[in-house]
């Protein structure tokens, strides 16, 4: 009885771990599922966010050198024009030629200085896109350490099955062992169930 009470104890304790263990690997399995579909999210945004800054920057690029073209066709026009004019009209240019010349370097300088801040702003989007590339590696690494714990986790889920296959196993067979042990003492008289010999008379 003693042994069996023990095996019965054995057999719950082992359940009780196996409940356990499934509960963690549920709240695991959560807490994957959770980290990648934060990762997706946060992936996603990034990546739209990056698309739509450089679709920003673009635009305000072009229109910017759309605006420098303009000005510079506008003043090849008006120069073209001042020459077909009389010698008044040349002399007024040439008073005001200084006057022209520094605009266009105002507008050639501001141009110049445009596309470096542009060249400065695309440098900085790389950083951006390394360090997402970094961040997005550390995530990856982070879900390869989450995926080698629920496998860990999955195979002492499987070795604490077959240890308790085995363990019932081994009840059933004890069982089946005590009650062959009994039905031969029963058939043989032997321990408890041996037959107590009567006390015999003394004649007189």
């Amino acid at each position: 009885m003693k042994q069996s009470t023990g095996l019965l104890e054995l057999k719950r304790s082992k359940e009780v771990e196996m409940q356990s263990r499934n509960e963690m690997i549920a709240h695991l399995k959560d807490q994957l599922q959770e980290t990648r579909a934060k990762t997706t999210m946060e992936r996603k945004y990034i990546e739209k966010e990056c698309q739509v800054q450089k679709v920003m920057k673009n635009k305000k690029c072009n229109m910017t050198e759309a605006e420098l073209q303009a000005e510079l066709e506008n003043l090849q026009i008006q120069m073209e024009e001042e020459t077909k004019v009389n010698k008044e009209t040349e002399m007024w240019v040439k008073k005001h030629h200084d006057q022209l010349q520094e605009k266009v370097e105002y507008w050639m300088d501001k141009y110049e200085k445009e596309v470096d801040q542009k060249s400065e702003e695309l440098s900085t989007l790389k950083g951006t896109k390394a360090n997402i590339l970094l961040k997005l590696q550390e995530l990856t690494l982070k879900f390869q350490e989450y995926d080698e714990v629920v496998t860990e986790d999955r195979a002492q889920k499987e070795r604490a099955q077959k240890a308790a296959e085995k363990a019932q196993l081994e009840i059933k067979s004890a069982t089946k062992i005590q009650a062959w042990w009994k039905g031969v003492m029963v058939r043989k008289g032997l321990g408890p169930y041996a037959k107590k010999k009567g006390k015999k008379g003394k004649g007189k």
